[in-house]
């Protein structure tokens, strides 16, 4: 027998395949091209199942942006514990950009545009904030693990760590956008000389 969905778990799928259906057409189309009647074309629904789950095209977005960042802190405490040691882990995260890089090189160019959008209005400005700040907060928990299974400590607080490592990724992203041919080794050296200069002396 099939068991029926209650409403609540049926509302959480459906905002679950929206945003799914919005990433995509956000990564096809660019942010401000990009409309809710595709999206929901995109996901199946009509566009009143949108705006009864977000109350705008930026609300959709950040749905869209918090989930990126649960993945990705959720993909880091997948590999960079199998590392040897902790130069490798910061190899093996700098492999990761450059290979999400590749993969997806429209994603850069989306996170820069909504930014810069997000910066223009406070109140979106606060929550774009507010979701990047708890993607940090997974980072640095994966950073401190890193640390206390090797014995090692920083120079600067961990969040400051991991928002110059986020500010690092970001920027070779787009040095990327405009030479594709920029070698993953240059990310790994990067990275690693950004990690290791700031680990304490012992």
């Amino acid at each position: 027998m099939v068991q029926r969905l209650t409403r609540v778990e049926r509302k959480e799928r459906t905002r679950a395949e929206l945003v799914e259906a919005a990433r995509a057409v956000f990564l096809r189309r660019g942010f401000h091209p990009a409309s809710l009647d595709e999206i929901a074309d995109e996901a199946g629904y009509t566009k009143g199942a949108v705006y009864s789950n977000f109350a705008s095209k930026d609300e959709l977005f950040l749905a869209v942006l918090e989930k990126h960042f649960e993945e990705r802190v959720e993909a880091y405490g997948e590999f960079v514990f199998d590392t040897s040691d902790p130069e490798e882990a910061y190899r093996a995260v700098a492999r990761f950009w450059w290979e999400a890089n590749q993969r997806e090189p429209e994603l850069p160019r989306l996170l820069a545009e909504f930014t810069v959008h997000a910066s223009r209005d406070e109140g979106l400005r606060v929550a774009l904030h507010e979701i990047r700040e708890r993607g940090i907060d997974g980072i640095v928990g994966v950073i401190e693990r890193l640390a206390a299974r090797h014995g090692i400590e920083f120079v600067l607080p961990t969040r400051d760590l991991a928002r110059g490592s986020g500010a690092l990724n970001r920027g070779l992203a787009l040095e990327q956008l405009l030479d594709p041919g920029l070698p993953r080794a240059l990310f790994e050296e990067l990275h690693v000389a950004y990690m290791k200069g700031l680990t304490k002396r012992q």
